[in-house]
């Protein structure tokens, strides 16, 4: 839990750097910057379930070497082979 809060407390900090002070644009409720970031708290507050798995193996994966697929590439291979079914 101290890892989520972190890594949102950031993404939040920087959307606050962004709409209350002028670090790259003048400050304002609609600047790019600030909503990306304030968009990327949220991806990482509501998706952290997501992000945590992807981690997840990590170490068994370099102790097997190249034995064990990469879990964000199994993930995506339902997409890969609607993409590759369609050509």
């Amino acid at each position: 839990m101290i890892p989520r809060l972190v890594c949102t407390g950031l993404a939040l900090t920087f959307a606050g750097f962004y709409f209350f002070d002028d670090v790259l644009l003048p400050p304002g409720p609609f600047n790019p910057f600030g909503l990306a970031f304030l968009a990327l708290s949220g991806v990482i507050w509501f998706g952290w379930d997501v992000i945590r798995d992807a981690y997840a193996y990590q170490e068994e994966r370099r102790a097997a070497g190249a034995s064990i697929p990469d879990p964000m590439l199994m993930r995506l291979g339902p997409a890969f082979d609607a993409l590759s079914r369609r050509r």
